[in-house]
């Protein structure tokens, strides 16, 4: 499972950091309702853009997450299997949802979305996951 984040500069770790953790226990929960179990999650996906932010890399560690990130090339790449177009994030980054191209790019091939984008007022954050058989639906960590 891979959460993918995106965030305005007036945004805060706690805040990025608060909306990860719900994003997580939602996921958490999905997973479980489907007869899945709890997956292991160890990266923070996020754009390139993004990589010197002092917020992600705050956020990140306080989550205890790896910050893994994504090109542009990589985010554009997922944009026909977003849920969501925002004009804000598709003006920002070319991408309907940067939050949600950063899990699926991250997640890597086979990735789908469990959750699309969640909003605070200043971040975005989705899950993806990789399934590992398409018979039973089983999903891989990552």
């Amino acid at each position: 499972m891979t959460p993918g984040v995106g965030f305005a500069s007036a945004c805060t770790a706690g805040e990025l950091e608060a909306l990860v953790r719900e994003v997580l226990a939602e996921a958490h929960a999905v997973l479980r309702a489907g007869g899945g179990e709890a997956i292991a999650i160890r990266q923070l996906a996020a754009p390139a853009h993004k990589g010197d932010s002092p917020v992600l890399w705050t956020a990140a560690r306080d989550l205890e997450l790896e910050p893994v990130f994504a090109s542009a090339a990589a985010l554009a790449a997922r944009d026909a299997a977003l849920s969501t177009d925002s004009a804000r994030s598709r003006a920002a980054a070319g991408v309907g949802s940067v939050a949600e191209a950063a899990a699926l790019a991250v997640a890597g091939d086979g990735a789908r979305l469990l959750l699309r984008r969640r909003l605070s007022a200043r971040a975005s954050c989705a899950v993806a996951v990789r399934t590992v058989n398409e018979t039973d639906g089983n999903f891989e960590e990552g």
